[in-house]
């Protein structure tokens, strides 16, 4: 059954809607081959095989071997998984990675650094960018792992990492790229990006939540982040999540279908809608330049408290997102690149995805004219 998809929808960065090729693919697993993979029965051996044919198809989008593809709970969790797991017990290494990554890398290294190893934080420059030279003062002899973001969850701004990629490989350094932003808004290539690690999630690919995949390069050892079973090799324990897996699946072949929209079409409805903006609101200021998601959009409206303007939008339908709560701090990302609280707190994100048209566009314009209206003095605060 074909489902009426939201078009005010427009925080796509966050999770997408779960396709209906996708979805019919997972309830199958759900409902009429829900046998345990680890059984040795028939209906057993039937869900072990579609694992194998999903991690087939996920490495054949990531430019991959099948064995190098390890299904997790999520981003979060192959994140954890490929920092912990790379790092020594009972010596201290050092780690590199930038100070605008998603929380659950940030958390990790914190963990690290409790436990003796040394942990080192680039900033991006004001356009959202890391800088390589900036990359390279930070390294030091004991440095065993850098970790790098592909793109950034919040800006979109895409990050120098097959350069980086050259670098650690040179100096033989582990190379981890959380590449769960970026996964099916632009071509991922683990080659040529040169990682020995590569985080996904299937939510960001119009999968249901719940499912990830942490790329290994052959070769790589990674120590088991949970133990159980000897499920995969030994190195992630637990019974698999065949509807998750064979949904991720499915959705890296709708992706290669083309059922998603192009990077191209995406990127020309983001610069039509910020060209709208600018016109419709003087003032307005975009956060992140350069080479980008082409799905992402993330501005400032100076003067405008973004969870206000969020709550205000959510009354007339309309989803995006702001990088921090009415109480929380403010965007660690867009502090990172030097821009004010004040600024980073008016700060919206606002990403695009396979149902957003021409038409929703312009009424997401007029609603945002609509909700800065009423000044908010104490947005600044």
């Amino acid at each position: 059954m074909a489902h009426v998809h939201d078009e005010k929808y427009f925080d796509y960065n966050a999770s997408t809607p779960v396709d209906d090729a996708v979805l019919a693919a997972l309830l199958r697993w759900m409902q009429e081959d829900f046998a345990n993979p680890s059984s040795v029965h028939a209906a057993g051996r039937r869900a072990a095989e579609a694992i194998l044919r999903a991690r087939e198809h996920i490495a054949e989008g990531l430019g991959a071997l099948p064995e190098e593809i390890y299904f997790t709970s999520g981003g979060s969790e192959s994140n954890n998984w490929a920092l912990s797991g790379s790092l020594p017990h009972g010596r201290s290494t050092h780690v590199v990675s930038s100070a605008m990554e998603h929380k659950s890398v940030l958390s990790t290294l914190r963990e690290a650094e409790r436990r003796g190893h040394g942990v080192s934080l680039v900033s991006p420059r004001e356009d959202g960018a890391l800088r390589v030279e900036d990359l390279v003062r930070c390294l030091e002899p004991r440095t065993s792992l850098v970790s790098v973001m592909l793109a950034n969850n919040e800006t979109g701004v895409l990050q120098p990492v097959e350069e980086l990629g050259r670098l650690c490989g040179s100096r033989g350094i582990r190379f981890h790229v959380d590449a769960v932003a970026a996964l099916g808004k632009v071509p991922i290539d683990v080659r040529a990006l040169g990682c020995d690690l590569l985080s996904i999630s299937s939510h960001k690919l119009y999968a249901p939540k719940g499912c990830g995949v942490l790329y290994v390069r052959r070769g790589t050892a990674l120590e088991p982040l949970i133990h159980g079973c000897g499920q995969q090799g030994g190195l992630r324990g637990g019974t698999e999540n065949t509807p998750g897996a064979v949904a991720f699946g499915r959705a890296f072949q709708r992706l290669r279908e083309g059922a998603f929209g192009t990077p191209a079409s995406l990127a020309l409805m983001r610069d039509e809608l910020w060209r709208a903006l600018e016109a419709a609101l003087p003032g307005i200021l975009r956060n992140g330049s350069g080479p980008s998601l082409p799905n992402t959009l993330n501005v400032s409206l100076p003067g405008h408290g973004a969870p206000t303007l969020v709550e205000r939008l959510a009354k007339g339908g309309f989803s995006v997102s702001a990088g921090a709560a009415a109480a929380g701090p403010a965007s660690h990302v867009l502090l990172a690149m030097g821009l004010s609280e004040s600024r980073a707190r008016s700060s919206l994100r606002i990403s695009l995805g396979a149902h957003t048209t021409r038409a929703s566009l312009g009424r997401l314009v007029e609603a945002l004219v609509a909700a800065t209206a009423v000044p908010q003095i104490a947005a600044g605060r």
